[in-house]
């Protein structure tokens, strides 16, 4: 009979200590949900303008992600006077296809952490060369002008395309970098803060003899280009390894190794001449990657060296 008291006496006290400790669980889940961090839930902090011209063409527009507050009548949105750091995305395609509105999973990490994002279009198609190229150099010049009344904070630039955006990005980056290296140089108003290139094209001469003698049929170097007594010209002037200086801003180039489409000797070509020149650079290599064929882990990876490599790069 003691036995039994006994056994019923530490159930009653398990079943109190419980109570109290799911009383206890409740009130720090009350006070989580009630101190939970401003930016848990974050779209609608930020406003989009879409296709802003910066040119005259068509095709020379601009989707542009700002922060801010949503107010009401009669403004609707005022934007954060507060500079921000902005991204600038450029979609691929081989300068001949591809469209900015398809690109936002691109950059919607970094509008999570308060940033800006300018979403450029550019002109593009077969015979259009070097369009595209003089185009995210007119943008970059944009921006500087713009910066005031769009809070971009000059100081921290960050320019990323893939594919064919990852070639317009580093070009951006690379030559404002070199004063005097294109009538749109603005690196004396602006600081590219980093260029996280996903596996672009580094070196168009070295590039489309590659896509001549393994894929004849998709040449998108000599399509875009439209005369091959123009390649030698388009890939001296248009070639980011060719802009490789010792004040070349941060690169992060992300690469697949079995990248049939942008070979892996094109970012190791280019990491090798940042090494040799004492520029800071990382090559992400994805094993058995390839022209953004990457797994979940791969992706999960990519995004979290972006961001590190931001962090140990902040201007």
């Amino acid at each position: 009979m003691k036995f039994r008291i006994v056994i019923i006496l530490i159930g009653v006290c398990f079943f109190q200590i419980s109570c109290k400790q799911t009383t206890k669980d409740e009130k720090v889940v009350s006070q989580e949900q009630n101190q939970e961090p401003l930016t848990k839930f974050w779209a609608h902090h930020y406003s989009m303008e879409m296709d802003v011209a910066y040119g005259s063409d068509p095709a020379q527009r601009l989707d542009i992600y700002t922060h801010g507050t949503h107010q009401g009548e009669p403004t609707w949105f005022k934007r954060s006077e507060d500079k921000k750091p902005t991204l600038v995305w450029i979609h691929g395609g081989g300068w001949r296809f591809g469209n900015k509105e398809t690109d936002a999973w691109f950059f919607a990490h970094f509008l999570e952490r308060g940033w800006n994002v300018v979403n450029m279009e550019y002109r593009r198609g077969v015979g259009t060369a070097p369009d595209a190229a003089e185009d995210v150099l007119l943008v970059m010049k944009w921006i500087a002008d713009n910066a005031e009344a769009y809070s971009f904070d000059t100081d921290k630039i960050v320019v990323s395309g893939a594919s064919a955006g990852g070639h317009l990005a580093l070009l951006a980056g690379l030559v404002n970098s070199v004063p005097d290296s294109h009538p749109s140089y603005i690196g004396d108003k602006i600081t590219v803060q980093a260029i996280i290139n996903w596996y672009g094209v580094t070196d168009i001469e070295k590039i489309e003899a590659y896509l001549n003698a393994n894929h004849p049929d998709g040449n998108f170097v000599l399509d875009w280009i439209g005369d091959d007594d123009k390649l030698s010209e388009i890939s001296k002037k248009y070639s980011p390894i060719h802009y490789v200086t010792e004040n070349a801003p941060p690169v992060l180039t992300i690469q697949g190794d079995l990248d049939s489409i942008t070979p892996y000797d094109q970012a190791q070509s280019l990491h090798e001449m940042l090494e040799s020149v004492g520029a800071k650079n990382r090559l992400l290599t994805l094993k058995e990657g390839k022209h953004l064929g990457f797994t979940e882990e791969q992706f999960q990876l990519i995004f979290k060296t972006i961001f590190e490599f931001l962090e140990a790069h902040p201007e």
